[in-house]
Order: C-alpha cells, then sequence, then structure tokens
C-alpha cells in the first residue's frame, strides 16, 4: 500500500493544492476554503498524482539505472496495474473539476492532457518539456483564481512559479543525465552539456529573484511576504555557487520557502 502512496509522490500533490489555495486566497476568497476550493484542492492533487504515475510508466526502463528503488523499477507495482491507477487518479481529478465549474473542467482536461503527452513524448524534446512542466506548476496558482472568478492578481505569482520551476527541472535533467543519455533522452543536459545546462537554470533563477519583488511593488503583497521571498531569493542564489548534485534539492527547498512566502504574505491581507 505504501507504494501507491509513494509512486504519486504526495508531497508534489499538496504543493500543488497549497498553490490552488493561495491563488484563491489572493483572489479574494477567505482563508477557510470553500466547497469550490477544497473540490478544486482534489482535482489538483489527483491530477497531479495521475501524472506522476504516468510518467514513471513511461520512464521504468531509465528509473532502473537512475532510480531503481521506485514502485515501478523495483516490482512493487506492475506496469499495467500502473495504467488503470493512473487512469483513476485522472478521472477523479477531472471528475472534481466538473463539479465545480466548465472553466475549471476545461483546465483540468488539458493538464491531464498534456501530463500524459508529456510522459509518452514531449519531455524527449529538449527544454519543451521542462517548459511545459513549469507551465503546469503555475497554472495551479491560477487555478485557484479562476475557481474564485479573479485569477488576474495571481498572475506575477505564477510566473515566479514558473520561472524558478524551469530552473528545477533543468538541473533535474543534470542529475538524470546518466540513464537520460543511454536512452536518448534529448534533456539539456544531454545535448548542450551540463555547463551550459547550470548556466539556463541559473538564469532562469535570477530573472524569478529580480521578479519576486514585483508582488510587492505592486501593492499585492506585504512586508511579511517580502521578508519570506528575499529568503528563497538567498537560497536560489545559492544554488548557482553549490556543487552541481545539491542544486536540484536546493531549488526545491527555495520553492518550499517561496511558497511559505506566498502563504504568509496571502494571509497577512486577511487580517
Amino acid at each position: 500500500m505504501l507504494a501507491y502512496l509513494k509512486i504519486l509522490r504526495p508531497l508534489n500533490g499538496l504543493m500543488s493544492v497549497i498553490a490552488v489555495w493561495i491563488g484563491s486566497l489572493l483572489a479574494g476568497y477567505p482563508l477557510m476554503p470553500r466547497m469550490e476550493i477544497l473540490l478544486g484542492f482534489i482535482s489538483v492533487f489527483f491530477v497531479s498524482g495521475g501524472g506522476m504515475v504516468i510518467n514513471d510508466f513511461f520512464d521504468i526502463e531509465i528509473d532502473k539505472l537512475n532510480k531503481p528503488n521506485r514502485p515501478l523499477p523495483s516490482g512493487k507495482i506492475s506496469r499495467h496495474t500502473a495504467v488503470w491507477y493512473s487512469a483513476i487518479l485522472f478521472l477523479v481529478g477531472v471528475s472534481a473539476a466538473f463539479m465545480i465549474g466548465y472553466d475549471a473542467l476545461i483546465i483540468a482536461v488539458i493538464s491531464a492532457g498534456l501530463l500524459i503527452a508529456y510522459a509518452a513524448s514531449i519531455k524527449k524534446t529538449i527544454l519543451v518539456g521542462n517548459l511545459v512542466i513549469s507551465g503546469l506548476v503555475a497554472l495551479t496558482f491560477i487555478f485557484g483564481g479562476i475557481i474564485a472568478n479573479n485569477y488576474t492578481p495571481v498572475l506575477p505569482l505564477a510566473l515566479l512559479a514558473f520561472l524558478s520551476n524551469v530552473a528545477r527541472e533543468i538541473y533535474k535533467t543534470i542529475d538524470d543525465a546518466l540513464g537520460d543519455q543511454k536512452y536518448d533522452v534529448n534533456s539539456v543536459a544531454i545535448k548542450l552539456g551540463v555547463k551550459n545546462a547550470r548556466m539556463i537554470a541559473n538564469i532562469f533563477l535570477i530573472v524569478a529573484v529580480i521578479f519576486s519583488f514585483v508582488p510587492y511593488f505592486l501593492g499585492l503583497l506585504g512586508m511579511v511576504y517580502l521578508f519570506f521571498v528575499i529568503i528563497a531569493d538567498i537560497i536560489f542564489l545559492a544554488t548557482a555557487v553549490v556543487p552541481v548534485a545539491y542544486s536540484s534539492k536546493l531549488v526545491k527547498i527555495g520553492m518550499l520557502v517561496a511558497l511559505i512566502s506566498f502563504i504568509a504574505g496571502a494571509y497577512a491581507l486577511t487580517i
């Protein structure tokens, strides 16, 4: 049973849930989620989980080299079971979006379709896959705003999420270079080299750091947000100088701190 939970990457799903909640807060919804926001939580968590499972399905041979302890390459879950498991997760996520409304349903269906396409082929195209996944991460914030019928205030935060996640995705291609090279994956690290991949990732992080001040100067978020986002910025900048083996993990920590800054800033607006 633990394998079925592990393959979902529940932390990623939880981060998506938090992003929807933050988007709703910035859109003017109260701190305590209403039913439509709770349905949004269910939708993004299950669609995200479905994407993780189907990605592992297509990556099983690569993961035998890079991450052999994962449920599929270790044999704890069969490939046949993984397909059905992914389908059920997507169905639950899309059904929850259907109960919210037409706009939410369209986003959920498009997101699920992109996750499947990414796992099957898009990720093999240099940089495009990284941009698609990062766009979906950004869309979770916007999803919260759309549910609340006011997504405009969420756009700057969605941009920050997009930029930082592109950097993390590129750093992950460096981590996975061994398996990717064997199976002809056209990742940034394989095609451009580790040094150039790191340079591109750092550019995205630097732009993210610059844009992190935009919500404050636009008056969308106040000093509480600024305090925490500066900590996140320091972590992002540190990524450029630490050994590359730690870069992906450090960016993820920075993104978690950035999420805290969004939560704290949005909460400050409600009191």
